[in-house]
């Protein structure tokens, strides 16, 4: 019968097909769910946010489940798994189809967005931030000095940071830091295209000088944050053409002096929009605009424009002539300002007044709320 711990047969002969075929099924059950998936909801453009739910499972999907690792795996080694690598692929790259999907969604989103900025005459109003008035310096054919005021813009237009602003926003409220790292680059090359042929398409038109001097403003203003050292050949040519189009349309003077003013309002807007727009911001380009220094005093804000001279935070408040009087009457009674002559202990046990209970006395007696006196 054989010994006491053995059975009847080996129950472990068979286990490394029963193994086998487990990884088998698993493997199959993960590609068909995935198929699945795909063919029932990638459709639906409506609901771009499931796209995320899905790009989520497919990250959560093996870290949160050890047990499906085990059984995808089979009887090899995790190294030599060649199931689980080929499922860790398929998984991987759809986690990524979905989220390319999803960002696909929020640019088509940005780009109808951006749209609205346009040259009609309408459109100034609801398209240009109030400018700065700087003072310049100038002298005349008779060697006097002229003092004229000019008006440079310190930010971007409103539907340019409108739009950037509420896409950086949608990303953000996403998590970004769980993006695959080869998703988010590739979004600032795309925001900076449609940026480009957007503007490409408004300087063919017939433009203002103040409105071709905003847009001007809104391309540096770009460039400085979303083109990357990788990045910078790529869009050289395009930006350089672009440039010079909206430059013809502004006087070559005005342009000489407005330039100097430009491109020190455009670093500042660059380095307070910064943290904003992180996620869009490619890795070399923060730390360089983190570098640009802001001329702040101490009372002014940091995003509004306030007056030169600001006024307290807190003023003094008035006090009347009354509470004045009361004020001095009460400091005159203070022990600092009292001076209390010696008193002989034996004299003051006996109970004989000293010249400082007369003075009280005499005090107490003249205003009118003390006493019966009528």
């Amino acid at each position: 019968r054989g010994d006491e711990g053995e059975g009847p047969f080996d129950k472990y002969s068979d286990s490394e097909e029963i193994i086998e075929e487990c990884s088998s099924i698993s493997w199959q059950q993960i590609v068909e769910l995935v198929a699945s998936l795909r063919s029932q909801h990638v459709g639906d453009r409506e609901n771009t946010e499931l796209a995320l739910l899905l790009a989520r499972l497919y990250q959560a999907l093996f870290p949160l489940t050890p047990s499906l690792v085990l059984c995808v795996r089979g009887g090899q080694k995790e190294k030599d798994s060649c199931s689980l690598a080929e499922v860790s692929a398929l998984v991987k790259k759809e986690a990524e189809e979905m989220f390319n999907i999803w960002i696909s969604s929020k640019l088509s989103q940005f780009s109808t967005s951006i749209f609205s900025l346009t040259s009609t005459a309408g459109s100034f109003l609801t398209s240009l931030p109030a400018w700065d008035k700087v003072t310049i310096s100038e002298t005349g054919d008779s060697g006097q000095e002229i003092n004229s005021i000019i008006s440079i813009p310190p930010s971007p237009s409103l539907p340019l940071i409108t739009s950037i602003l509420s896409l950086a926003s949608t990303i953000h409220r996403s998590h970004p830091s769980s993006f695959p790292q080869s998703l988010l680059s590739p979004t600032s090359i795309k925001v900076f295209q449609t940026i480009l042929s957007h503007y490409s398409s408004l300087s063919s038109q017939t433009l203002t000088q103040n409105f071709s001097l905003q847009l001007l403003f809104d391309l540096h203003f770009t460039q400085t944050l979303l083109v990357s050292r990788d990045t910078k050949e790529q869009f050289s040519n395009t930006l350089s053409t672009l440039l010079s189009s909206l430059e013809t349309n502004i006087d070559p003077f005005d342009l000489s002096v407005f330039s100097p003013h430009l491109h020190s309002r455009v670093k500042k807007a660059a380095a307070r929009c910064v943290s904003g727009l992180g996620c869009l911001v490619p890795g070399d380009r923060v730390a360089i605009i983190s570098s640009y220094k802001i001329s702040t005093t101490q009372d002014s804000h940091n995003i509004l424009c306030v007056e030169p001279q600001p006024c307290p935070r807190f003023q003094l408040l008035p006090l009347s002539t009354a509470s004045l009087a009361k004020v001095s009457a009460k400091a005159a009674l203070s022990p600092t300002h009292l001076q209390l002559p010696a008193v002989d202990a034996k004299k003051t046990a006996a109970g004989n007044k000293s010249p400082v209970h007369q003075t009280a006395a005499s005090f107490f007696g003249s205003m009118p709320w003390f006493g019966t006196n009528s």
